[in-house]
């Protein structure tokens, strides 16, 4: 207890040590706790499900970032065959509108189609009513739904009596039989999970070529591991791709843990950022051992004289390990609220549509890393400048007074290395952040094919019931497009059904008079359904030939467009107007159709760069392939939101059961696809900028100790007849001998992280000689300007003053 009130009554006297010494040591631990917090909350927070290391993702491939869904046989011939799983589940994500609840306006609903044991591959039981019974998961079942607890309190306000009560989703009745727990929102966000199995007589769906969007879910049964369910399921692939090879022809089986499902294409990412920001510390942590050394050297003769009344080494050394651990206790709490500040911005940043980075909190782990980190630097920055400090001669001490005088070159050694990590460390971090940058502004300026800028999106689901026949769908998509045209502020309006960025729909086809394909080797493209003036509102150029018209309807010649690429690839050196494709436009019972090629458009970027590799895209009239999902399409002015309730005023005005939903401008979905790298560039950037002050500190920290310690030997070389000139060379080369040493290892270093970084690079090459030539003398004039200022300060010491002290 004594010496703890000797350590804070010595801190009170040196506060500029103290401020300078906490703030050091809050921004390390701060930066460090609120990264930690976001890895915790995405990487290592479990599932609120029982086990849920054991619930496996399941989908089909044709090879390394090929991933699709799974058709509808395939499962099946899964779940017999298999004997890894508990439950092998399917499920299939849609959204309905639900509607006639009195009080409520029309609200479209994230739900899901499921076989019954989906919920025992959750392992969760409802927490009201029950789930789907054999009778109600098969074709001719009754019209049963359970709800999540979101939409019980939602739209019932957790009403018991809404167990049993009749909804109704797209237009459809169904009874209520369950509520599932608030933990339960699995897939993606749901709120009404449908018996997916009335509806297994859909005959596209039992069609073993077609992959309708379905994920299969499975539990391992207990002592299972991964490795042996994919052994197995790739035994299982390998024996459908015998028994059906039109269909299965190089088609595996991806298992993957449902944690690393959600979340693992971030987990290097967060690694990255963790190494970053540890490297970050460790230099806070270099620059306080030598603020610590250079204290102790001040606090030599006060050591001395202890030592010579009794005090021994292992006393002296706990007293300066206490006033470390205090200054850790001060740097920990204040960094805890820096990271506390840190977290809003870090959600803001994150991407969206991962929902664990919204639940970013500073729970017991993060505050116990916290605390960990706090105790790990006080042994890091205190243990060896008090062992240092223990050693010193004290007869040396008492003759030298408060003058000081020279170190052990052991300790200048150590003194000199722990600057040169520093820059190492920084140069290093400053490369990475500035490829990173790079990489970022690379995506940004990367040519999307149209002008995001000023279009806003909505999007609304028909149901399927009310809107059976292509007629009707037509109807209310022209009355619809009319009715936006004429709003204010409108320049055009347009529909499409899988548009840029929101999801996609894959099809096959075959150039007419090509061979046929082999099985599995059918080319692919994206599908897009329009309606309206859709490549002007997306400002896409037509290259040639015409666009859709009137005149393209349902008894007319079946008639595409296509984009650049694929006429590049399947008609080079030809103009590819009045060419025929075949193609399935998912139209039900229709399969491939003959259809004429009537306009080339420029290439459209559909997908995130992270997502898949580009595809060719093949666009057809929206009166020719009848979908029920669609995205609005207007371009206007400024004020873009302040249309959202005219647009949903149209929408009711021509069918009051229809919601709209997700209305927000095109440009933010842009930027969506931006979000880890944004994260990554925004935090390396900070780190790297903390990290080149704590290192230009440092350096100056260490020459102006130097000058101080040499202060004698100056003023006699200035005697002796050294110029001042000779005083500043002096002091400067020791710094540029520092500096070179942590430049050349930093070079190692980033070259080494390259490595690492290079798949996370976009357009941007990891060992780029310009940008490590540019930044290496970034640091370097910030580090000579930190040496200028300790050189020049000796240059000035008085010769006849320091003789005259001695």
């Amino acid at each position: 207890m004594n010496d703890l009130r000797f350590a804070l009554r010595q801190l009170r006297k040196s506060p500029g040590f103290t401020i300078i010494a906490v703030l050091t040591l809050a921004l390390g631990i701060g930066a460090n706790s609120a990264i930690f917090s976001v890895v915790n909350a995405v990487l290592l927070r479990p599932l609120p499900y029982p086990q849920a290391d054991r619930i496996m993702v399941l989908n089909e491939s044709s090879g390394p970032g090929q991933d699709f869904s799974v058709a509808f046989p395939d499962y099946f011939d899964w779940r017999n065959d298999n004997t890894v799983f508990e439950n092998l589940a399917c499920t299939h994500k849609e959204s309905r509108n639900l509607s006639g609840i009195a009080g409520r306006e029309a609200e479209r609903i994230s739900c899901a189609s499921v076989t019954k044991n989906f919920f025992g591959v959750i392992g969760l039981a409802p927490k009201a009513g029950r789930v789907f019974s054999e009778d109600e998961d098969k074709v001719g079942g009754p019209p049963v739904v359970v709800i999540s607890d979101r939409l019980w309190q939602r739209a019932f306000n957790r009403d018991p009596s809404a167990i049993g009560r009749s909804v109704n989703f797209h237009d459809s009745a169904f009874t209520i039989i369950g509520v599932m727990p608030t933990e339960m929102t699995s897939p993606q966000d749901t709120d009404a999970w449908f018996s997916l199995g009335r509806r297994t007589n859909n005959p596209a769906w039992m069609d073993r070529s077609h992959h309708p969007m379905m994920f299969v879910w499975g539990r391992l049964k207990a002592g299972i591991s991964v490795d042996q369910a994919r052994t197995e399921m790739k035994g299982i692939a390998a024996r459908l791709e015998k028994t059906y090879p039109a269909t299965n022809t190089q088609v595996g089986v991806v298992v993957t843990p449902l944690l690393e499902n959600l979340v693992g294409k971030y987990r290097t990412n967060l690694g990255l950022l963790l190494g970053a920001v540890g490297l970050v510390l460790l230099i806070a942590c270099a620059n306080l051992a030598n603020l610590f050394v250079a204290r102790g050297a001040a606090r030599a003769q006060e050591f001395a004289i202890r030592a010579a009344v009794g005090a021994s080494r292992g006393q002296i050394i706990r007293q300066l390990l206490v006033e470390s651990f205090v200054i850790a206790i001060l740097g920990g709490t204040l960094g805890i609220f820096i990271a506390l500040w840190m977290r809003d911005g870090l959600i803001t940043l994150a991407p969206h549509a991962v929902s664990r980075f919204q639940e970013i909190s500073f729970d017991l782990p993060v505050l116990a890393f916290a605390g960990g980190i706090a105790a790990l630097t006080t042994v890091l920055f205190g243990l060896w400048p008090a062992w240092q400090t223990s050693r010193a001669d004290v007869q040396l001490a008492l003759r030298a007074g408060s003058q000081g005088s020279g170190e052990a070159p052991a300790a200048k050694r150590t003194r000199d290395w722990l600057v040169v990590s520093e820059i190492a460390f920084t140069l290093t971090l400053l490369i990475a952040a500035a490829l990173v940058l790079k990489s970022f502004a690379h995506i940004q300026s990367l040519q999307l094919g149209y002008e995001p800028r000023g279009l806003l999106t909505t999007r609304f689901e028909l149901p399927y019931k009310s809107y059976s026949t292509r007629e009707k769908i037509d109807l209310f998509a022209r009355t619809l497009l009319d009715k936006v045209r004429a709003l204010p502020g409108v320049r055009s309006a347009a529909l499409g059904s899988n548009s840029p960025l929101m999801g996609g729909w894959q099809t096959g086809f075959v150039p007419e008079g090509a061979p046929q394909p082999a099985p599995g080797q059918m080319p692919s493209a994206d599908l897009e359904v329009v309606a309206g003036d859709y490549f002007a509102t997306f400002k896409a150029p037509l290259v040639r030939g015409r666009t859709f018209n009137d005149r393209d309807t349902t008894a007319s010649p079946r008639v595409v467009i296509i984009d650049q690429a694929l006429a590049e690839q399947y008609f080079p050196g030809e103009d590819p107007i009045g060419r025929r494709l075949s193609v399935d436009a998912g139209n039900d019972e229709e399969g491939y159709v003959m259809h004429e090629i009537v306009g080339v458009v420029a290439r459209m970027r559909f997908h995130a760069i992270d997502e898949m590799a580009p595809l060719p895209v093949i666009y057809c009239a929206e009166s020719q392939a009848q979908r029920t999902s669609f995205t609005l399409f207007v371009r206007a002015g400024s004020g873009l939101m302040s249309l959202q309730k005219p647009i949903r005023d149209l929408v009711s005005s021509i069918d009051p059961a229809q919601p709209i939903f997700d209305v927000r401008p095109m440009f933010d979905r842009v930027q969506e696809t931006w979000g880890a790298q944004r994260l990554l560039s925004f935090l390396f950037s900070v780190f790297a900028g903390l990290a080149l002050t704590l290192a230009t500190i440092g350096l100056y920290g260490v020459l102006a100790y130097a000058a101080l310690k040499r202060v004698r030997e100056i003023g006699l070389r200035l005697a002796l007849g050294a110029t001042r000139g000779n005083i500043r060379a002096l002091i400067l080369g020791q710094g540029a001998r520092l500096l070179g040493l942590g430049l050349l290892i930093g070079l190692a270093g980033a070259l080494a992280f390259s490595r690492v970084l290079g798949s996370f690079l976009f357009e941007v090459n990891a060992v780029d000689p310009a940008l490590y030539a540019g930044v290496s003398i970034l640091l370097g004039a910030a580090a000579l300007l930190a040496c200028w200022i300790p050189a020049r300060r000796a240059s000035r010491v008085d010769p006849i003053v320091t003789l005259r002290a001695e």
